[in-house]
């Protein structure tokens, strides 16, 4: 079974759009760490909230 154009465009557009999110949320995460302050602490408290 073959796909079609459309489902492999959506497929990449949707991989990248996941790529660009990952990307984004390591360049907040880095200038927190290297602002540091009560903002840095909320972020951490929310990636590792069960």
């Amino acid at each position: 079974m073959g796909y079609t154009m459309d489902q492999i465009s959506l497929y990449y557009r949707e991989a990248c759009r996941h790529e660009n999110e990952r990307q984004a949320a390591a360049i907040v995460a880095a200038n927190l760490g290297f602002n540091g302050g009560k903002a840095a602490g909320e972020a951490v408290k929310k990636l590792v909230k069960d």
